[in-house]
């Protein structure tokens, strides 16, 4: 079973994402977005995998796990 990771992030507005379940951060790749000239919206920010709410989580595991 594979689990969320603290090192993993999402883009989020008000604490819920706003991408697909498929689109998931590794903190390099959140630098490198900034790096490469990234700007957040207003209310958006990247949220550590871990740190989201627990409905979201879940969501999360269901869809990283499924066949």
């Amino acid at each position: 079973m594979k689990t969320l990771q603290k090192t993993d992030y999402v883009l989020t507005r008000n604490d819920l994402p706003v991408e697909s379940l498929d689109i998931i951060y590794a903190s390099e790749s959140v630098i490198e977005l900034f790096n490469d000239g990234f700007k957040l919206e207003v209310g958006e920010e990247f949220t550590r995998m871990t740190d989201l709410p627990a409905t979201e989580q879940s969501k999360y595991i269901a869809f990283i796990n499924k066949p």
